[in-house]
């Protein structure tokens, strides 16, 4: 089931595309960290992420920051504002660990810097496969 928060039109899931930038599928391996807990970027655009993320039993607020790492390209951008669009529990059944649950997050990306922004476009250019 894919929630949308906040009335945002970004949507996930097999639902009607309406967002304002294409999306791009990331390179294996890249993350991003909201609270120092990783997440794997599924896919990137200049406007916002979806990531598959572990939640140990707090959800992250509605808005925050992450990080986008990217070991095999030396990659890291830190303090992006960001915020929480849409959420889909990708665990299918009951974690056998309690609280554990897998969601994918749909994350808007807020304000940022010139030098967030060129980091940001460098890494949809030299880290993305293809269209999301």
């Amino acid at each position: 089931m894919v929630v949308a928060m906040s009335g945002e039109n970004i949507v996930m899931g097999d639902e009607q595309e309406r967002r304002k930038h294409k999306r791009y599928r990331v390179k294996n391996g890249a993350l991003a960290l909201i609270d120092n807990i990783p997440g794997t970027i599924v896919d990137i655009s200049k406007s916002g992420l979806s990531i598959n993320y572990t939640v140990f039993g707090k959800e992250p607020v509605e808005n925050l920051r992450l990080d986008i790492f990217l070991s095999s390209d030396d990659f890291y951008l830190q303090d992006i504002p960001a915020r929480l669009v849409a959420s889909q529990d990708k665990s299918g059944s009951k974690s056998t660990f309690g609280s554990i649950q897998v969601k994918r997050y749909g994350l808007q990306f807020g304000e940022m810097t010139e030098e967030q922004q060129s980091n940001l476009r460098y890494f949809i250019l030299h880290n993305t496969v293809a269209e999301g």
